[in-house]
């Protein structure tokens, strides 16, 4: 018994792949693409209240200076108006740049300290929007 096989279309598909390659060579999309998922885990932690992997925040006894009491971590939103994403051909990723007084808002709020406060006695529990742990290794991401 003789089997035949046609392939037909290899044209085509020689085609195909060809283009694949190009887009895969080209990585500034995907990069892009990841830093605005990233941006947008971050941002979606803020509105929600939760970790990326979807824990809820504790709250936060608020203060009478604390101009928006009714939400975590959103007192002047200095923090999340600081939230940028970056990409290039070989990174992705988001940047927070909030500090004042050599106090840094986001590293603190993400980790927890039991060294805050101006007599460095106030403890701040963590409260992770980033999807990263203490270690640096990725967070579950639901």
């Amino acid at each position: 018994m003789q089997v035949i096989i046609k392939a037909t279309g290899i044209d085509n598909l020689e085609e195909a792949l060809k283009g694949l390659e190009n887009k895969v060579t080209s990585t500034e999309p995907l990069m892009a693409e990841l830093a605005n998922h990233l941006y947008n885990i971050t941002s979606d932690s803020f509105e929600n209240e939760k970790s990326p992997d979807g824990i809820s925040w504790n709250p936060i006894k608020p203060r009478k200076a604390d101009q928006t009491p009714d939400k975590i971590l959103r007192d002047e939103g200095t923090m999340q108006d600081s939230l940028s994403a970056f990409s290039s051909k070989d990174e992705a990723g988001i940047g927070l740049n909030a500090v004042a007084n050599g106090f840094p808002y986001g590293l603190v709020h993400q980790f927890g300290t039991d060294k805050a406060g101006r007599n460095k006695d106030v403890t701040i529990e963590a409260r992770p929007f980033l999807p990263i742990d203490e270690n640096g290794s990725r967070r579950r991401v639901n």
